[in-house]
């Protein structure tokens, strides 16, 4: 007989949703980047002085590494002590429920899993109003394909990392999805209104994804929305039936905006930075940015992913990273996870070897987006660009609290965070709200040891490239 699942998680997604329609339609928020009304969602904490005191004595880099397309019931659906699916009382592994309420066993992961359809509309979807079910409902998610995890034997890399050092379990991605508008958010805390970037038939005149160096380009985007347009949005996110309604209220612009970002406060104050950023058309936030890309002495900050290492290696950092890889790296289904966690080692490994930057250095790891994947745990809903589903997170530093870290966080907390410890002022909305990350750092503690990590043999991987349509 089909098991249904505990309503526990669609109530207080709910329960949310009516608050956020309830200020809505009484007044007009500040708003997160220019339109949607951005509120409060209580993961804000007050900040210690003695521990930013600390924070600013003991954290001079904070690097922000960001992979590609995974959830954290995808890569830790087993993890001691984290908040982990149920288990299927007669088989013992994890599941969860699809859209008509049946439950499934998550399938073991290949190491060269299968694309699945994971963009703004595609969580909206999945989150189904906080029920959590139905990735099965997913652009080549039918078959369950997205209700799969890894065994800690096949991605050592991370349970290692995760056991030595912090694992965030609430940790979500800042929208919906996909790729683009996530690493938008990763230097904004907004999209100025983008859910996605160039698509098949958008590409204008020149490349794919050239965005500020080509006028014809064009992605998707929220219009300017009256509050009343707002609150139709929220509700038509509030189930999957209804999601595609959303699509009502999206026009197509050049991806090419002057917002504020976490960089120009940064050069503001003369606090070193670089983007250092593989080879992948998906992932080019910088390049969005007019200010920035049209300015070449702020252009000469996007370096390359290797340059990384070999800055590391000479002994420099600046006091903010961003640190993306390539393709073949990122972990993008249908690339491989045994050499994305290689490309993740070498880097870190990189940084502990440095005895003076691996003694002063915050790594934040994370995943930009769901990928598609299955996960258990309702997202909070401050605005109409989510959160997406939950995603892994890993704080890698000698003063990094060992252990599970729980406070609700996403991609906004380490941009508080960084304006927390040099004294910036918050972007928008959704960064003055985040929690701060202070709560992850034990400053008092004997410093962690490093964990470094020797690259494994990864036998029988595919080539494969990335495909300039569809989803990323």
């Amino acid at each position: 007989m089909p098991h249904r699942p505990s309503p526990r998680s669609a109530r207080t997604f709910a329960l949310g949703i009516a608050l956020i329609l309830l200020v809505a339609a009484s007044c007009r928020t500040k708003s997160s980047d220019g339109d949607a009304g951005s509120t409060a969602h209580a993961t804000s904490t007050p900040i210690s002085a003695t521990q930013l005191a600390l924070a600013r004595q003991h954290i001079k880099h904070v690097v922000f590494v960001i992979k590609e397309n995974r959830t954290f019931d995808n890569l830790f659906a087993t993890f001691p002590g984290a908040d982990t699916p149920p288990l299927d009382p007669t088989t013992h592994v994890p599941w969860g429920p699809a859209c008509d309420g049946t439950m499934h066993d998550l399938k073991k992961a290949p190491d060269q899993s299968r694309d699945i359809g994971h963009a703004f509309i595609s969580g909206v979807i999945a989150e189904n109003g906080g029920k959590m079910n139905c990735f099965n409902a997913l652009w080549r998610g039918s078959g369950f394909a997205g209700y799969s995890y890894y065994a800690p034997s096949e991605i050592p890399v991370y349970w290692s990392y995760a056991k030595h050092y912090e694992l965030a379990d609430h940790f979500f991605s800042s929208a919906y999805g996909p790729s683009g508008v996530e690493h938008l958010w990763s230097v904004a805390a907004q999209s100025d209104r983008f859910v996605d970037h160039e698509g098949k038939g958008q590409y204008g005149s020149g490349q794919p994804r050239e965005y500020c160096s080509d006028p014809a380009e064009r992605a998707w985007s929220f219009k300017v929305l009256t509050s009343a347009q707002r609150t139709a949005v929220l509700q038509a996110e509030s189930s999957a039936a209804s999601a595609g309604r959303v699509r009502k209220y999206w026009i197509q612009r050049w991806p090419c905006i002057t917002i504020p970002t976490l960089p120009g406060r940064l050069q503001a104050k003369a606090i070193t930075w670089r983007e250092y950023r593989g080879v992948n058309g998906f992932v080019a936030p910088l390049r969005m940015i007019r200010q920035i890309w049209n300015n070449p002495s702020l252009r000469s900050h996007i370096r390359s992913d290797t340059q990384f290492l070999t800055d590391v290696h000479r002994g420099f950092l600046p006091a903010m990273s961003w640190l993306t890889p390539g393709w073949l790296d990122s972990e993008h289904p249908p690339a491989s996870m045994c050499v994305g966690q290689n490309w993740t080692a070498s880097v870190v490994d990189a940084v502990m070897a440095h005895p003076k930057l691996w003694s002063t250095t915050a790594i934040v790891l994370v995943w930009d987006d769901f990928g598609g994947y299955y996960d258990h745990v309702a997202p909070p809903h401050p605005d109409i660009y989510g959160f997406g589903p939950r995603v892994p997170a890993l704080i890698i530093s000698p003063w990094a609290k060992q252990g599970v870290n729980s406070d609700v966080m996403s991609f906004d907390s380490v941009l508080r965070f960084v304006e927390v410890r040099f004294g910036l002022a918050p972007l928008t909305a959704r960064d003055a709200d985040a929690n701060d990350m202070l709560n992850a750092f034990d400053f008092t503690q004997t410093p962690l040891p490093t964990d470094r990590i020797a690259k494994r043999a990864c036998p029988g991987v595919h080539p494969t490239k990335p495909v300039p349509v569809g989803e990323s």
